[in-house]
């Protein structure tokens, strides 16, 4: 009752032009806020409305193989995000224990293989829980300073400085970042 008496007057005040507000309207010690703009007075043709109502279905979904595929985004961005995890809790192992990266890959296999199969199965729970996007990140577009770009930046990144933290480790037997 309330919700079609604060709709009809919103309505009759944006039908003739102007815009309707009400603010807050206290029923049955519930609050209810409405505020109902109207953008423009001009019709939106057919084929508009159609493209914008096709923009808000769920984007397709794209088969296993397709993603995994050589041009697929899953295995660059997987390992990607191997690469930064591996990257930053292996030089923090580092500094904390003195061990360098070849010791701690040759030593801590089972852990690498734990953290490296959970981000890869955590990079599909989208695909499975998500309507209005899929697991691929360029379907979510940019959140803030996060954008599917810096993300692929970052991850080759990592890639390159582990593996040129892990040779150079390699090569002198030292670590690279000491305490």
């Amino acid at each position: 009752m309330l919700a079609s008496a604060l709709s009809s007057r919103a309505f009759a005040s944006v039908a003739s032009g102007g815009v309707a507000r009400v603010t807050s309207v206290c029923a049955s010690r519930r609050v209810a806020r409405v505020v109902v703009r109207a953008a423009s007075a001009d019709p939106v043709p057919a084929s508009e409305a159609k493209s914008l109502a096709g923009e808000a279905r769920a984007p397709k979904r794209k088969s296993f193989g397709e993603t995994m595929g050589f041009g697929g985004w899953a295995p660059e961005v997987i390992n990607g995000r191997v690469a930064q995890l591996a990257f930053v809790s292996g030089v923090g192992a580092e500094l904390a224990t003195g061990e360098t990266l070849p010791t701690q890959f040759h030593d801590h296999v089972f852990a690498l293989a734990f953290a490296s199969s959970l981000v890869a199965f955590a990079s599909f729970i989208p695909s499975v829980q998500a309507k209005k996007y899929t697991a691929e990140p360029d379907s979510k577009g940019a959140f803030g300073p996060f954008s599917p770009g810096k993300e692929m930046l970052h991850g080759r990144l990592a890639m390159l400085g582990l593996a040129a933290a892990f040779y150079l480790e390699l090569q002198s037997g030292a670590p690279l970042f000491a305490r």
